[in-house]
């Protein structure tokens, strides 16, 4: 825990010199890292929805090793949020000390150099031996992660990474890690092959649910929150909005509780928390809105958003149309927990898709949302993707210059 923080003069690894680099760009001092869990329960089961043919394969392959050894596997998201933490259970105690827990921020931008933070920006297996963490309370650990990539696309996945004593950074552990992300990588690939091959449309009893006739839930952007019936906008309340929106992520209902938790960190009594949802079916009733079930709270037909429709378009790799459909952050003035979250979680996975796109006419597009205005990173992007010639690069110039002061 007293390690020193010139963690860079403990590698002779040009890669992990640069990301400390990038990590006191992001939080000017080790001493500044918090790990901070932005995904409840009920956001880390719906966050794992695109890897769960993959967790089988995972588990099979090192989640036994790990107990043996008193290692733990950890999976993340595209943005490094930790999804899945398994293995030893002594283990995992000390690690929930410092913060590595499923539903935690481990991303580089948000705890400096690690395993699984810095193999997502890398794009390829990274292993971080003790010192060389960037966050002092990690510095005891030692870890070897590798990214996750779409067998088609390319596209990041997540990563995969086991974290313990000097075991998880020893070459057996290495060749492991890698091993058991190709293998998942085979598996998702023969599912797609599966899916290609499969009837056009499914059983019907295994269709989704019809949605509310005509609803449709408008988040994203500074327009005012609104609920669109029949292509006519109801116009809804910030709170109304949270409500709506927790309620539509959550198929199995809320209670009361729950929904103050997710809406007003558990400070909001029930009281507050009823009157809230009798004033939303007031107004939804008279105009043929969704209808709202009590104990738990729950929406009796599927309501789709424009937020969901990204995340969703994202998911399926359509990473241009899901741009096109980005019109801003999801209810950018709330500071409800779960919408923070949710808003973190669409404009993260956003960005990763740009960025990894390869395309400079996607960054450029990506530049022109308000939130990535000072993204100096996709500004450098931008300028290696211009042709030599292209006169976008006087701008991206000026961004760069004036985003490094």
């Amino acid at each position: 825990m007293g390690a020193p923080t010139d963690g860079p003069t403990t590698t002779t690894d040009p890669a992990l010199r640069l990301s400390w680099g990038r990590s006191l760009d992001h939080l000017a001092a080790p001493e500044r890292c918090v790990p901070q869990v932005v995904l409840d329960r009920t956001d880390v089961r719906e966050a794992s929805a695109p890897l769960r043919r993959l967790m089988p394969v995972l588990d099979e392959l090192l989640t036994p090793l790990a107990e043996d050894t008193g290692l733990v596997v950890a999976v993340t998201d595209p943005c490094g949020v930790l999804l899945r933490v398994r293995g030893s259970t002594a283990t995992r105690r000390r690690a929930e000390a410092m913060g590595f827990v499923e539903g935690a921020d481990w991303s580089e931008s948000a705890v400096g150099t690690n395993a699984p933070g810095t193999a997502l920006v890398l794009r390829r297996p990274v292993t971080v031996h003790r010192e060389q963490h960037f966050y002092p309370e990690a510095r005891p650990w030692s870890c070897t992660a590798a990214p996750l990539l779409h067998p088609v696309t390319g596209a990041l996945l997540g990563a995969v990474d086991l974290t313990g004593g000097d075991a998880a950074a020893g070459p057996a552990t290495r060749a492991l890690v890698g091993a058991a992300v190709r293998a998942a990588r085979a598996e998702l690939a023969l599912a797609l092959r599966s899916t290609q091959r499969s009837p056009a449309f499914p059983p019907a009893a295994a269709r989704a649910p019809v949605p509310a006739p005509g609803a449709f839930l408008r988040v994203l952007g500074d327009a005012p929150p609104a609920l669109l019936l029949g292509g006519h906008p109801v116009e809804l309340t910030e709170r109304h909005a949270e409500i709506l929106l927790a309620l539509s992520r959550s198929g199995s209902g809320l209670s009361t509780a729950e929904l103050s938790v997710q809406l007003w960190a558990g400070r909001a009594q029930e009281t507050t928390v009823r009157a809230e949802v009798l004033r939303l079916r007031r107004l939804l009733e008279p105009r043929g809105g969704p209808a709202i079930a009590s104990r738990p709270y729950r929406l009796e037909a599927p309501l789709p958003s424009d937020a969901g429709r990204v995340l969703g378009l994202l998911a399926r790799g359509s990473h241009r149309r899901a741009l096109r459909e980005y019109t801003g952050a999801l209810l950018p003035r709330s500071e409800a927990p779960s919408v923070v979250a949710l808003r973190h979680r669409v404009t993260g996975l956003l960005r990763e898709a740009v960025l990894a796109d390869g395309s400079a006419e996607a960054v450029r597009e990506y530049l022109t949302l308000p939130e990535a205005a000072d993204d100096a990173e996709a500004w450098a992007l931008l300028l290696r993707l211009l042709p030599a010639r292209s006169p976008a690069r006087a701008e991206a110039v000026l961004e760069l210059e004036r985003l490094r002061g």
